[in-house]
């Protein structure tokens, strides 16, 4: 019993320490991202297909204010590839730049968040800006001794249209 209890409190001192060294940190990533639009701001217009297959890249920098309690800065740019509707219809591409703020809240190496911006849309070579908001779940995981996060989020921008998309963002922690 006594062994138990000795390994369990040098258990919680190395898991303590692990933690603490997370607390007051800020850490940056940089990463690819993949969407799959989920709606289709044009859907009014006859024989429009919408957009299909998104890619891109992506900046984050997370403050760390409790060992498990984050703040983030957002900034990327996804470009969505038009479908055709037949062989005189194509949609150009569908391009974003979201710049969000957020948080996320994490348990063990899984985190859960939310973030809110804007989202900075071009296409058909008309530009608008929409509110653009995320929630998201991740990972944190090392591979070969570097650190990486694998993040499923949505993407969605109201106004100008109402534009969504289904994101997956794999980043390596700097």
């Amino acid at each position: 019993m006594k062994k138990l209890l000795f390994f369990t409190a040098i258990g919680l001192l190395f898991c303590s320490i692990a933690s603490a060294q997370r607390e007051g940190r800020t850490r940056f990533s940089l990463g690819a991202e993949l969407g799959l639009a989920t709606s289709n701001p044009l859907s009014v217009v006859p024989g429009n297909k919408g957009w299909g297959l998104g890619i891109g890249a992506s900046a984050e920098a997370e403050h760390f204010y409790k060992q498990n309690l984050s703040g983030t800065a957002y900034v990327g740019v996804i470009s969505y590839a038009g479908r055709s509707a037949g062989t005189n219809t194509k949609n150009k591409a569908y391009t974003v730049i979201p710049v969000r703020v957020g948080g996320n809240v994490y348990v063990g190496n899984l985190h859960l968040g939310a973030q809110i911006g804007v989202g900075l849309n071009s296409m058909s070579g008309a530009s608008a800006t929409a509110f653009a908001y995320t929630p998201q779940i991740g990972y944190n995981f090392s591979r070969n001794d570097k650190p990486l996060d694998l993040t499923l989020k949505y993407d969605g921008y109201a106004g100008n249209g109402n534009f969504g998309a289904l994101g997956l963002r794999l980043s390596i922690i700097l």
